[in-house]
């Protein structure tokens, strides 16, 4: 990277429009907003949690080109694996800005006794998949984001195994008729996270989060207690499911977290809280519904598949390994 032309400094809270720019062009089905990035700042304030940013401005314009960060993994924490990521504007590609950051955070490795990093990339990015494998990096599975565009499917109604489960006393309800704010309701659905979140495959092994940063994402921009649909048998939520604003776009919706108590599982009621979503959806006149799926979660991709959502994105998930443990890493290939 030529020093004369382009300077690394630390992240900004001025920085998040910018940097929300990059993700954009480089996710243009999936843009980010800044509510969203400082809630999840928010979300990562705890003092045991890394979250490090840069950003690469050009100086003669002052305008941010790209960005790199280390962050430790909110729902899989250990203290020495850590998510990276490096953003550069294709604009300003191949001027050797990524290799300055991938070292940065080569040193960030050492300072923080590393032993592993993770980071995602689009599958159909060969250019970066190639940088990636050049710095260590290889890939463990895939993820995917899937699209359903309600003008296009038929909602089926429900199942008749559906009325069989409120026969025996399971109610379907929503967080906003539960009561969002009252602290046995929240405690209720944190344990049904909590228990359920488990099972949920993912890059590491699986940490719960503390009731405060439970409540702290329950609050957060994107919530939508209404469209919050719970499975509740006696005093227990038993299934969760919710749709969440998308900040960036007035058309559309994300699908949030969906879990099913073991015990339940198997008997359609993944299947119904979904379907109701979809309903709830179209009422109020969006048309899109995205949602994020890891290759190894086949179940919820099943359901999802058959109410007709379709795969639109697929990222890499990458894995480079520090050997020894807490060693600075091997010097990346020049790329």
């Amino acid at each position: 990277m030529d020093r004369k032309t382009y300077s690394v400094r630390p992240f900004v809270d001025a920085d998040h429009e910018s940097v929300c720019r990059l993700y954009s062009i480089i996710n243009p089905e999936f843009p980010s907003t800044p509510e969203e990035e400082r809630h999840w700042d928010r979300l990562m304030a705890a003092p045991h949690l890394v979250n490090e940013r840069w950003v690469v401005e050009e100086r003669g314009t002052r305008k941010v080109v790209a960005a790199g960060g280390i962050a430790h993994s909110l729902y899989g924490y250990d203290p020495h694996k850590f998510w990276v990521s490096v953003t550069v504007d294709p604009a300003h590609a191949r001027h050797g800005i990524g290799r300055e950051l991938s070292v940065l955070l080569d040193s960030e490795a050492v300072s923080h006794h590393a032993v592993c990093f993770w980071t995602n990339v689009r599958k159909d990015d060969a250019r970066s998949l190639e940088f990636a494998q050049k710095q260590g990096f290889a890939q463990l599975r895939t993820m995917w984001m899937s699209t359903l565009d309600l003008s296009e499917v038929e909602i089926p109604p429900p199942s008749e195994g559906v009325a069989a489960l409120v026969q025996e006393g399971i109610r379907i309800t929503t967080l906003a008729e539960e009561g969002p704010a009252r602290p046995e309701v929240r405690q209720r659905l944190f344990e049904l996270v909590s228990e359920t979140e488990k099972d949920v495959p993912r890059m590491g092994e699986h940490t719960p989060l503390t009731l405060d940063q439970f409540v702290a994402q329950l609050e957060g921009p994107p919530s939508i207690p209404e469209a919050h649909f719970l499975a509740r048998y006696g005093e227990a939520y038993v299934a969760s499911s919710d749709l969440e604003r998308d900040l960036a776009r007035d058309d559309s919706l994300v699908v949030g977290y969906t879990g099913t108590r073991r015990p339940y599982r198997g008997r359609g009621l993944a299947s119904e809280l979904k379907r109701r979503a979809l309903e709830y959806a179209r009422r109020r006149g969006f048309r899109y519904l995205r949602t994020f799926n890891d290759s190894l979660n086949l179940p919820i991709w099943a359901i999802n598949e058959k109410l007709g959502f379709r795969r639109t994105v697929e990222w890499a998930n990458l894995e480079r390994r520090f050997a020894p443990e807490g060693a600075a890493p091997s010097p990346s290939p020049p790329s």
